[in-house]
């Protein structure tokens, strides 16, 4: 007799579990307090979401565990985003959203250019999705409704939405929603940087053998990912998922600013002489005690831009995070990582792309910290700050939208 309390017990367990993981809201106009229905709620980054209802009300159901943001937004309205962990569920929410007014035409201090798709489309399709295979798998539904702001000054691409980039990713099978927030191209800096908020819908699972293959291309995705790196050194496992790590100090070539600005003074001579008519002639003097002048500036010009210093040995999981006493783990280092990952060669588009004349290697990438703070880490892979993590090299061309995956991915879960 004593048995059957027990097992009704432990049946229970889970089904209190599951009821505590639970959002509910009402979404509301902060000028006048009426209900705004149609309001896309949604866990950013996983394939959880919602929309309120007539009612502005909306209940969002087996929560993820972790660290996460709760994005809430609506056509003429500004985003509103909510952190939270699930250590504070369940959650009774009220969410108040303003009118997003209108930004100014033109910026006083810079001027610039309002331009549409047929102009800047290419450019935002190779910086936003990609250039992978995966990209040529992927078209943006609503590109009409992305516009572009040029700043001639500059030389920087600004792009901006009213609404969430509607993305159909056939490749790894997912409809995203992306409510895009920032998006730049600093054409001199050569440097790209975007912020949303994205969720993942999965697209019409009929047919068995479209649901494998997706799977298939979803784990190929995942394997040698920001996310996999993450999730591996959150796991102390970063070897045995096939990641090198190495520090690595780069400094300016010092040699080579000094040559190029030199060599600039005499291209101008030249150039100048050159159009009266005038024969020049570089001489050693012109580029310095150098011994013969243009084979030395000939050879400094095809150095790296930076002198690169790499460590011996492969770091560990204890050299890089600095505390892993709570549910994050804290991740910092100084200078570069350089992570090579050993079970995937390099997609042939990145060659193709990037370096046409070398055969395919392992998956190199470097990284480095842009503000001296720490990396929070959880075990899903998910990071924080992401904007302070800057990535180049393959993970700089592949970490597109084209290869994205939620955070509630597991990979072989279908």
């Amino acid at each position: 007799m004593r048995i059957v309390p027990a097992i009704l017990i432990f049946l229970l367990l889970p089904i209190i579990a599951s009821s505590q993981r639970i959002i509910k809201g009402r979404v509301v106009n902060a000028a006048t307090g009426t209900a705004v229905p149609g309001s896309s709620v949604f866990i950013s980054s996983t394939s959880s979401g919602t929309v309120s209802n007539n009612a502005g009300t909306f209940e969002l159901t087996d929560v993820p565990a972790g660290k996460h943001e709760l994005v809430i937004s609506c056509i003429g309205y500004e985003t509103n985003v909510y952190s939270f962990s699930d250590e504070q569920l369940p959650l009774q929410l009220k969410v108040e959203l303003k009118i997003k007014v209108k930004e100014l035409q033109n910026v006083i201090v810079e001027p610039s250019l309002e331009e549409g798709w047929d102009k800047w489309g290419r450019t935002f399709m190779n910086e936003f999705v990609g250039k992978s295979e995966n990209a040529n798998q992927c078209r943006i539904k609503n590109e009409k409704a992305i516009r572009f702001r040029y700043y001639r000054k500059s030389n920087r691409l600004i792009a901006y939405c009213d609404e969430p980039v509607l993305l159909e990713n056939k490749a790894l099978g997912y409809l995203i929603s992306y409510q895009l927030e920032e998006f730049e191209v600093n054409f001199k800096e050569k440097t790209v940087f975007y912020l949303g908020y994205p969720l993942f819908e999965p697209l019409d699972k009929n047919g068995k053998g479209r649901q494998q293959k997706w799977e298939d291309k979803r784990q190929e995705a995942h394997n040698g990912s920001i996310m996999h790196f993450m999730q591996s050194l959150y796991a102390n496992r970063l070897l045995e998922e096939g990641f090198e790590v190495r520090s690595l100090v780069r400094t300016p070539n010092y040699e080579k600013q000094r040559v190029k600005s030199l060599y600039r003074t005499s291209s101008a001579i030249q150039k100048n002489a050159s159009g009266n008519g005038v024969t020049f002639e570089v001489k050693k003097e012109t580029i310095g005690n150098a011994g013969d002048s243009m084979s030395y500036y000939q050879s400094v010009m095809r150095q790296n831009d930076y002198l690169e210093k790499y460590g011996m040995s492969f770091l560990t999981t204890d050299s890089l995070i600095i505390d892993s006493s709570g549910a994050f783990k804290e991740l910092n280092f100084e200078n570069y990582l350089f992570i090579t990952y050993r079970n995937e060669k390099e997609e042939d588009e990145y060659l193709l792309t990037q370096y046409p004349q070398r055969k395919a290697g392992f998956q190199q990438s470097i990284v480095t910290l842009i503000k001296d703070e720490i990396i929070l880490l959880e075990k899903n892979g998910n990071y924080y700050d992401p904007r302070n993590f800057f990535t180049s090299y393959y993970w700089g061309w592949s970490e597109k939208m084209a290869n994205s995956l939620p955070l509630d991915y597991e990979v072989g879960k279908k």
